[in-house]
């Protein structure tokens, strides 16, 4: 996973802005820092909460999430 360099001033203040995803089209993308990626392109999951989510997710548990739900997550 190569990281992406955002030159463009516009898009960088909506990323700090504090929103936590971004639409781009017809998609959203959820906004999540990542201190580190290893060489091998892992994302490490450290969170046991964080994990059972993920997972779900994947196998397509996925509920559209309010903006004010998703502020209290990520709060936590």
């Amino acid at each position: 996973m190569k990281p992406i360099k955002i030159e463009q001033e516009g898009l960088k203040e909506a990323i700090k802005s504090g929103k936590t995803y971004i639409q781009v089209g017809n998609k959203k993308f959820l906004l999540v820092e990542v201190e580190e990626v290893n060489k091998n392109d892992f994302y490490v999951v450290s969170d046991k909460e964080e994990e059972t989510k993920l997972l779900e997710a994947l196998n397509k548990y996925n509920p559209i999430l309010s903006e004010e739900e998703m502020n209290k997550s990520l709060r936590r």
